[in-house]
């Protein structure tokens, strides 16, 4: 009989951990959090060991911006499941939501030193680093996070800000390019075209296109011709995208070549022709074109910029 009691018992517990598993990031994701903390409040009155349900009304409170009422149920959590290196970083996120950035820097490496592989705590390490300058720290802990996840924009992205701080120009400049490659679409995408671009370099420029601010890789071609290179055509189908949705889009097409107005113009058709060809519904006269046998004048920020060859596209107010 005791046997039959003690394995109900059991089977009660890991019943409710299952509901906290299951249900907790579901609230979450629904973003429901008053309702997550009604249920998984009362799941943890239910069984005050339940480490999940504590987890995850902490969360729910931090979603809301209520990092105080959170970090209790979150430190409850840690005290249950001390080995949970989820846990423990989550902790990490109260302290700095609550501005205490000593805790919440022993709270990262804590979870750290409990999951060397865990992402998200070397991740707000290195911002952390970044936040007080320490540059050669941050560099460290960033790539340590694209060793376990090569594709993670923040650390693409603040890992270009640290070899900028440590002036690494070409690494930088590298690194910058990196991050456009994988994530050309957005602001971070915006604000690094435009470290790029202080730097006078102008693999990606940064568009007026309509009512939209939008990232594009500079318009190149092979040299001396008008034939446009593959990353070029990339970027106008872009475009034209951009083009099809909005029956009132117009665009100017401005083409530039320092000595050489004919090349100017032929690169200029060139642009126009091969929207057109792939968005057979766009009128000609939706993309009219202009050249200049001079350099283009480009301003960034305090600086200015002189590009030989280049072409601009200009969004036309009707």
């Amino acid at each position: 009989m005791k046997k039959c009691i003690a394995m109900l018992l059991i089977a009660s517990v890991l019943a409710a951990a299952g509901c906290a598993v299951v249900m907790g990031p579901y609230y979450l994701e629904q973003e429901q959090y008053e309702e997550g903390i009604k249920v998984m409040g009362e799941q943890l009155k239910e069984n005050p060991d339940d480490a999940a349900s504590a987890y995850y009304v902490g969360r729910y409170y931090l979603a809301m911006n209520k990092p105080k009422d959170g970090l209790p149920y979150l430190q409850k959590a840690v005290r249950l499941a001390p080995e949970n290196a989820d846990y423990v970083f989550w902790t990490g996120v109260a302290y700095w939501a609550m501005m205490d950035f000593d805790r919440e820097r022993a709270a990262y490496e804590k979870a750290v030193s409990l999951d060397p592989k865990h992402v998200s705590a070397h991740l707000y390490l290195g911002h952390g680093h970044t936040d007080r300058g320490e540059w050669a720290q941050a560099l460290k802990q960033y790539d340590v996070v694209l060793k376990l996840d090569p594709y993670n924009p923040e650390a693409l992205y603040n890992r270009a800000r640290a070899l900028g701080g440590l002036d690494r120009t070409s690494d930088e400049i590298a690194a910058w390019k990196q991050f456009l490659e994988f994530y050309p679409d957005g602001s971070m995408a915006m604000a690094a075209t435009e470290q790029l671009n202080l730097h006078g370099d102008f693999t990606y420029r940064n568009y007026i296109i309509g009512k939209r601010n939008v990232t594009l890789r500079n318009m190149t071609f092979k040299p001396g011709t008008n034939v446009l290179d593959a990353d070029a055509r990339a970027s106008l189908a872009v475009l034209g995208a951009m083009l099809r949705v909005n029956k009132a889009l117009v665009v100017n097409i401005v083409a530039y070549a320092k000595g050489d107005a004919p090349l100017a113009k032929a690169r200029a058709t060139a642009v126009r022709d091969y929207m057109l060809n792939g968005n057979p519904d766009v009128d000609w006269s939706r993309l009219p074109l202009s050249w200049f046998g001079t350099a283009e004048e480009v301003q960034v920020g305090d600086k200015t910029f002189a590009l030989d060859q280049s072409v601009n596209f200009i969004t036309e107010v009707r």
